[in-house]
């Protein structure tokens, strides 16, 4: 089969009628669905080291990136298709040849009152300034788009959001929300905290502090009075403060504990489909 970008549209279409979350591109077998947690093989033929490229180019293309396939060893992007919605890939190397992970992306938000939050926890994360830390792989995403959401129903102010990819689009309510993407909107995580030291927005939002200059950044912005909720990756949530000074030079370690200490009100976490909190102390909520 020759892959292009409609045979690969048409594929995305196939697999949302089928219901299906995600769509697996890997070689030696054909593409394969996940519908109800199941991976299903499709009808297609088997991929072949070239297709499984080719439809990582292809990928690339709908997310408007250049990324060189011969080095790559994973990436993740994001993309929208007229009609059929967004999607996040991961692009991956296996036994040589490139894999492709297509995960649909749910159409609105969770609430965090789904997520079983209590009332008062727009009130406690958006309320005050300080540093909020979201914490996890799976369930991160969801947590963060939660947050964003109840931002937007229940604080009158704008929130700035720097994420990648972008997972939801949320739409202005009481609150507005601008979302930049990193990489196709601004280069850098850095970059784009240093831009929002200096605007006009109330609370920030960052799905991820890759390295120390996006953590300084953050500490900066909450030294400056103003609320921002960051994503931290792959970290159990007892181990949030920890993993965030580790990002520093063992040199600033001692430094960067105290005015984390002083800036952190809270953390986040996802547990069995529950949004869990994990004060500074240690106390969970």
């Amino acid at each position: 089969m020759n892959w292009d970008q409609d045979s690969l549209k048409r594929l995305l279409r196939e697999a949302r009628d089928a219901g299906a979350t995600d769509l697996h591109f890997k070689v030696p077998g054909p593409p394969r669905m996940r519908i109800r947690g199941e991976l299903v093989p499709t009808a297609y033929d088997p991929l072949l080291p070239a297709a499984t490229q080719r439809i990582a180019q292809l990928v690339l293309e709908l997310a408007g990136r250049e990324l060189p396939l011969a080095t790559l060893t994973d990436a993740e992007v994001g993309f929208g298709i007229p009609k059929e919605g967004r999607f996040r890939a991961t692009l991956f190397r296996q036994r040589g040849t490139i894999g492709v992970l297509v995960h649909r992306m749910a159409l609105d938000p969770p609430s965090i009152e789904s997520l079983g939050a209590p009332d008062d926890a727009a009130a406690a994360i958006w309320g005050s300034p300080g540093l909020v830390l979201v914490c996890g792989a799976r369930g991160r995403h969801a947590l963060l788009g939660a947050l964003t959401n109840a931002f937007a129903r229940l604080v009158r102010g704008h929130l700035l959001t720097l994420e990648q990819p972008i997972e939801y689009l949320h739409r202005d309510a009481r609150g507005a929300v601008s979302q930049r993407e990193v990489r196709v909107d601004v280069p850098t995580f850095e970059a784009g905290l240093a831009g929002a030291l200096h605007d006009d927005s109330d609370a920030i939002l960052t799905s991820d502090l890759p390295d120390a200059q996006a953590a300084e950044l953050a500490l900066r912005i909450a030294e400056d009075g103003r609320c921002i909720v960051a994503g931290l990756a792959g970290c159990p949530p007892a181990e949030a403060t920890q993993r965030f000074v580790e990002l520093f030079p063992p040199a600033r370690a001692a430094g960067i504990a105290h005015r984390l200490g002083a800036q952190l009100r809270l953390v986040v976490f996802e547990h069995n489909g529950q949004m869990g909190f994990l004060a500074p102390d240690g106390a969970a909520g």
